[in-house]
């Protein structure tokens, strides 16, 4: 339980934690007793007691407050009804129930934690995205059946809220707020162009559009070193980054060229090898043979 600031008032919230961030909703905002120790000014119980229109609790002034806890707060003592004015605030309206709901995003204690190892933390970096996008897809199939993650709204959210860093905060910030007018707009958190939009964005934005190019030539101008191992992994991600098919003829034939001349040679001149074949050698069996060979 913590007690922070929103709208330049206080309130008590009960928080959950999910792996670093700390997330409420609107059942989470408790209503304040003599134990908590501040009463809400319309309360009766109030010193400075007056009805006036209260002031409607939104999502901004609550996820604000949320950001600026630390990672492991820690609940300060009880304050007391002396510590200055509180202004008026209103919970129950239509418009904060509404959006208090939105809040509650990253995890759904009725849905269960999600699994796996979540993606790392993206700073914008265009060198990582392709990286971040695979750990991202990793854990997204395990947790493909948690409504978090299967709902877009609740799964753009999530995975905004890996992203932090000077370079992503603005594009952050302008996606939330897109993605919530169109869910002003009439959207439904379960509709999946909000998703497909979204992502497009994303790649747009942060993928290096000549990474392909960049890639085929790397990958044209690969060579073994040492370490066979380094080798074929080397090559097996710059032929995914270039987009390249592993068993299509002309990667075959770079692969040849790419190894040893004596590596290839002993390849060609092993037993199991028939270049007369129907079907051609996958990379696979290439790179199955090119291991035998490389032991002897």
């Amino acid at each position: 339980m913590e007690f922070i600031q929103a709208n330049n008032t206080y309130l008590w919230v009960q928080l959950h934690q999910h792996n670093d961030t700390w997330i409420t909703n609107q059942e989470g905002i408790i209503k304040n007793t003599p134990l908590l120790g501040w009463w809400l000014i319309i309360d009766h119980q109030h010193p400075n007691h007056r009805q006036e229109a209260s002031v409607p609790l939104t999502i901004t002034a609550v996820t604000t407050a949320l950001q600026q806890l630390p990672t492991r707060p820690k609940t300060p003592d009880y304050p007391t009804t002396m510590e200055g004015q509180q202004e008026d605030i209103n919970v129950a309206t239509g418009q904060a129930q509404t959006d208090a709901q939105r809040i509650n995003v990253i995890m759904n204690p009725s849905n269960g934690t999600l699994k796996g190892n979540p993606p790392f933390i993206f700073d914008g970096d265009r060198n990582k995205t392709t990286k971040f996008l695979l750990s991202w897809d990793l854990w997204y199939a395990i947790n493909r059946n948690n409504d978090t993650i299967r709902k877009p709204y609740s799964r753009i959210v999530a995975m905004l809220s890996y992203m932090d860093g000077t370079c992503i905060d603005a594009w952050k910030g302008e996606q939330l707020l897109t993605l919530n007018k169109a869910m002003d707009d009439g959207a439904q958190d379960t509709d999946e162009d909000l998703w497909n939009d979204y992502i497009g964005k994303f790649k747009n934005a942060f993928t290096n559009q000549n990474r392909q190019a960049e890639a085929y030539q790397e990958l044209y101008k690969l060579k073994q070193g040492d370490s066979l191992d380094d080798f074929f992994a080397k090559f097996k991600q710059l032929a995914f980054e270039a987009d390249v098919p592993l068993n299509d003829k002309g990667t075959i034939e770079t692969l040849k060229h790419a190894m040893t001349q004596g590596l290839t040679s002993a390849i060609i001149n092993s037993p199991t090898f028939d270049p007369t074949a129907k079907n051609p050698w996958t990379f696979e069996q290439w790179e199955e043979q090119a291991r035998k060979s490389h032991l002897k």
